[in-house]
Formats: structure tokens, sequence, C-alpha cells
């Protein structure tokens, strides 16, 4: 009796110490990975403009604006940052949800160039439905946070900007409010963008040279909320940076020219400064 006393209690131990090691491991394990997701430097040869790390930061296990790294990434296309987002979206039926996430790089062009413009580019859809007399809504909405670095190779220190994307559809300030019955349907299209005016930003504080390196930071944001009657759903589905200045030539591929239409920034020939 006694022997069985003893031996009993570290027999029933083992199994408890060996579930709370793993739940440890674990623990730790996604306190280090999830959340950020890095793809480095990113250009294309045949442009003149460098994404330097590009990396999102959120609170999700997985990427939302593109394919994790080792599964894809997002793609330079001529002097354009092309992102595909696979799971960025935001879907509610009795409740709400909401869903963030940052995304920031640094443009970067040669010292002898400059950068003049940076256009913002989005896209998604949205689907609204339920019973006659229930609500919904689905909203998408975006920060954009900008900061000039270095001028004419120099570094320099200026204060961060903001700008907001701009929703050519919806309600709300800057759009991009979407409630029934008025905005019912299913995956009805919603885009938007924003021009940061980096030269106008420097002529308008008397400062003299050209941007040559600045920070961006994408902090987009989609909510849905239902009641038990109805439901919506927003989805991100492409996202795109163009960037345009002296000594920047854009003349893509024929293939280039493909996936600059599919994500809204076949807009070539604008104003050179």
């Amino acid at each position: 009796m006694k022997y069985n006393k003893f031996s009993a209690q570290p027999l029933r131990a083992f199994p408890i110490a060996v579930l709370l090691a793993i739940f440890a491991l674990t623990t730790q394990s996604n306190t280090v990975v999830a959340g950020v997701f890095n793809w480095g430097d990113i250009s294309d040869p045949s442009g003149d403009v460098m994404f330097l790390n590009v990396e999102e930061d959120n609170s999700y296990p997985t990427s939302l604006f593109a394919p994790l790294p080792g599964d894809g990434s997002p793609t330079a296309v001529g002097n354009s940052l092309i992102l595909d987002p696979q799971t960025f979206l935001s879907q509610a039926s009795d409740g709400s949800h909401a869903v963030d996430s940052e995304l920031s790089t640094i443009v970067m062009v040669d010292p002898s160039g400059s950068i003049d413009d940076i256009l913002i580019t989005e896209f998604g859809d949205y689907s609204l439905g339920g019973l006659p007399g229930s609500l919904a809504t689905a909203q998408v909405g975006a920060s954009f946070f900008w900061k000039i670095l270095e001028i004419d190779g120099s570094p320099v220190n200026l204060p961060q900007q903001t700008q907001a994307l701009e929703v050519t559809t919806g309600a709300g300030p800057n759009g991009g409010i979407y409630a029934r019955p008025a905005d019912d349907g299913i995956t009805t299209p919603w885009e938007g963008s924003a021009n940061i005016d980096v030269d106008g930003f420097l002529s308008d504080n008397f400062l003299v040279g050209n941007a040559t390196k600045v920070s961006l930071i994408l902090d987009n944001t989609l909510l849905t909320a239902a009641d038990q009657y109805s439901s919506a759903v927003i989805k991100k589905k492409g996202v795109g940076i163009e960037v345009t200045g002296d000594d920047i030539i854009i003349v893509p591929e024929p293939t280039s020219l493909v996936l600059l239409s599919l994500c809204g920034l076949a807009m070539l020939g604008r104003r050179r400064k």
C-alpha cells in the first residue's frame, strides 16, 4: 500500500507536466511569429524605384495584404508595387466584425531622380442582404502616413503627413460606407484612391531639391455589422502603389499593362514635373 501511495502521484503528474510544457511551447511560438510578415526589398529590374523592407503588421496568424512569404509576395511592375490580398475581408450576421492591418515600406529612387507623387489605389466588393426591414452595414477605410526621409540623397528630419483613402461610392466623409436596404447587392464593386503630392509638399514648405526617399504606411480597416436577419460582407481585392517623378519612366511590358489594369493602376501619361 505504501508503494502504491507514493508511486501514483508521479504517474498522475507526468501527463499534466507534459501538457503544460507543450502549451507553453505553442504559446511562445505563436507570440513570436504571428502578426508580422516581411517580404524584404522589392523592385522591378526595368524600373527606377525600390520598395524597401515591405512588411505587414497585424494581430492575425496570416498576412492579409498579400500571400505569405514563401507562397508569393507583392510584385513590382515598373515603378508600381502590386499587392494581391488573399483573406482581407470582414463579414457579420447577428453581430459585428472588424479587421485591420498595416503595411509599411520605404520608397527610394536614385539621388539623381525624384519622387514627385505616390498614387495609392484600392478596390474590392461588398454584399448586403436580408429580410425586409432588417439592418446591416459594410465599411472600408484607410489612412496613409508618409514622411520624406531624404532630399537629393541627404537625410532630412521632416514631420509625418497623413492622407485618407477617398472611395468613389458610399456615404461618409470619404465614401466607403454602405447600408441596407439602399445599398443591397451581391459582390458590388467599390474602389478608392489617394494621391500623395510629395513635390507639392516641398514647394509649399519652400524646400529646395527633390525627395529621393519616403517612408509610407498603409493602415487599412474593414468593418461589418448586421442584425440576426441580415448579413454583410466586404472584401479588399487589390492594392497598388504607383510612384512618378523626374527620371522615372513608366513603359510597362504588355503583360504588365494587364496587371496594372487589374489593380486600377492603368493611369499612364500622368503629368510629369
